[in-house]
């Protein structure tokens, strides 16, 4: 599989070390741009454009982590901070945006009502995506 582009979707979470490592393993192989997202998702009772200074904050701090993680492994990001209504939909469409071969995100093993739950935004990106989408889940604790 020959990449180019490969969009990392992160959220605060010790899942996305090990998917920000591993998109810049796989990058490096074929010399691919990676490109890390953070999703703010907006209340519908706010403006799409509305500055929520906690989350920002808390949005940078991800993605700078994001970009010294690259940097450890001698590699370069982009990182871009997105406001939208839904967060899966949001990473869809930033993949089509930039022509993205794979989506990449990390995975928080947690269980809901007694079973292993992947929450609503994988499940959408797994179904939605256009191109190659790959898990990295967290080894159970």
């Amino acid at each position: 599989m020959r990449l180019e582009r490969i969009l990392v979707a992160v959220n605060g979470k010790d899942a996305d070390v090990e998917a920000v490592k591993l998109a810049c393993d796989l990058a490096k192989k074929s010399k691919a741009k990676v490109h890390v997202v953070y999703v703010i998702e907006v209340k519908r009772s706010l403006p799409l454009d509305a500055v929520i200074e906690f989350e920002i904050g808390k949005a940078e701090k991800v993605l700078t982590r994001a970009e010294d993680i690259a940097s450890e492994r001698d590699y370069e990001v982009e990182t871009d901070l997105i406001q939208a209504r839904e967060v899966g939909p949001a990473i869809v469409d930033e993949a089509m945006e930039k022509d993205a071969d794979l989506i990449l995100m990390g995975v928080t093993y947690k269980k809901r009502f007694g079973t292993f739950s992947l929450g609503r935004v994988i499940p959408y990106v797994l179904e939605e995506a256009s191109c190659r989408v790959l898990l990295c889940r967290e080894p159970v604790s």
